[in-house]
């Protein structure tokens, strides 16, 4: 091993070594008080149910209204980008380019999430209020508009987007549609995708760690089984691996 790398290495190994010592303090922390809890503290079982009850509670108004919330202002955005856009004069690269372009990412962004509210709460619903039929079909009507309407709001971002790009192809039908768009990006835009991607590689990883310590410690308050440890470390696997082997492939490619 050559100085520079045994220098690099002393030089990190402190830092290591307070992490970790700080980690297994506030580890052992947690843990007392953790088992404080469990022998004075209130009775984890009746916090359950409580819980339970609230979430099934609320799963019937869970998608109805975050989708008027959360698309209703996708549609208020996508007003201002498409005004924005009836007023610009073509320029490559001037400010209300890259305004529009970024109220048009929001868009994207906040249907991204109701989808995800959409998939939970039709989970929930599957969990608490499956045996109910005429519920069961509100519901169940209700998330596919609901995923109409998130489908709706993006080919519209996507469409205005090209319309300002003309270079770019590709809807959100076709379900290679996200490969054809990162092919019609240029080298900037694609560099920004990759430097994005990496981004949420590594914030994911630093998540999955903060998670897996939450369902411990959880798995000691309400005694829940390993399970969601399992699926999260499955779901963890996935990217660590698919990542590790994309790296693997992409060294293998020729030189140009």
């Amino acid at each position: 091993m050559s100085k520079k790398e045994k220098g690099e290495n002393r030089k990190a190994l402190p830092k290591f070594a307070v992490t970790m010592l700080g980690s297994l303090f506030a580890g052992g922390v947690l843990g007392f008080i953790v088992g404080c809890s469990r022998v004075l503290g209130p009775e984890t079982a009746a916090l359950a149910e409580g819980l339970n009850r609230a979430l099934e509670a609320a799963t019937p108004w869970g998608i109805p209204v975050s989708s008027v919330l959360i698309l209703g202002t996708c549609f208020l955005l996508y007003r201002s980008a498409a005004r924005k856009y009836a007023a610009w004069d073509g320029g490559d690269e001037d400010e209300t380019s890259e305004s529009i372009e970024e109220t048009l990412s929001w868009v994207l962004l906040l249907s991204a999430v109701q989808s995800l509210i959409n998939f939970f709460f039709m989970a929930a619903f599957c969990v608490y209020s499956l045996g109910e039929n005429v519920g069961g079909l509100a519901t169940v009507g209700v998330f596919l508009v609901s995923f109409g309407f998130v489908i709706f709001a993006q080919q519209k971002a996507v469409d205005l987007e090209r319309k300002m790009n003309p270079e770019k192809h590709g809807s959100v039908y076709d379900t290679k549609f996200q490969k054809k768009w990162v092919a019609s990006c240029d080298e900037s835009e694609q560099r920004q995708i990759g430097q994005a991607s990496y981004r949420a590689y590594m914030v994911t990883g630093r998540f999955c760690i903060g998670l897996w310590l939450v369902l411990v410690v959880l798995s000691l308050v309400f005694e829940i089984s390993l399970l969601p440890v399992f699926v999260l470390l499955v779901v963890w696997g996935v990217l660590q691996v698919t990542y590790a082997l994309e790296c693997i492939r992409l060294s293998r490619r020729p030189s140009p």
